[in-house]
C-alpha cells in the first residue's frame, strides 16, 4: 500500500533486500573447505568455493550477465570439462551396469541348470 511518503520506498527495498539475503542464505548448500586451504568468495553473493572449477561455474551459472568477456569464456571452459568429465562417468557407470547384468544372467545360467 503506498502511503506517498519519499521514506516508504526505501523501507520497502531494505526489507525486500533483507528477504532475499536470507531466502537466498537458506538455498545455499552447505560447502566444506579443507582447513588450509583458501576459498574463492563470489565477488555478487559471498559464496565460498574450494575449487577455481567450481567457482567459474557458479559465477556462469548464477552471475552470468555480469561478467566480463574473460570470465564468461572461463566459465565456458570449465562448463565443457565438467561436461566432458559426466559424458565419460555415464559411459563407465553403464559399462559397469551392462557387466553386472551379464554376469547376473552368467550366474543364473550356471546355477539353474
Amino acid at each position: 500500500m503506498a502511503t506517498g511518503r519519499a521514506g516508504d520506498d526505501g523501507e520497502a527495498q531494505n526489507s525486500n533486500d533483507t528477504s532475499h539475503a536470507q531466502a537466498t542464505a537458506e538455498l545455499r548448500p552447505e560447502t566444506h573447505v579443507p582447513d588450509g586451504e583458501n576459498p574463492r568468495q563470489c565477488p555478487h553473493c559471498g559464496f565460498e568455493l574450494p575449487a577455481d572449477d567450481q567457482y567459474q561455474l557458479h559465477l556462469g551459472l548464477n552471475h552470468y550477465d555480469t561478467l566480463d568477456d574473460a570470465d564468461q569464456q572461463a566459465f565456458r571452459e570449465a562448463y565443457q570439462q565438467e561436461e566432458a568429465a559426466l559424458t565419460r562417468f555415464r559411459i563407465i557407470a553403464l559399462g559397469g551396469l551392462v557387466v553386472l547384468y551379464f554376469g547376473f544372467l552368467l550366474v543364473y545360467a550356471v546355477l539353474a541348470v
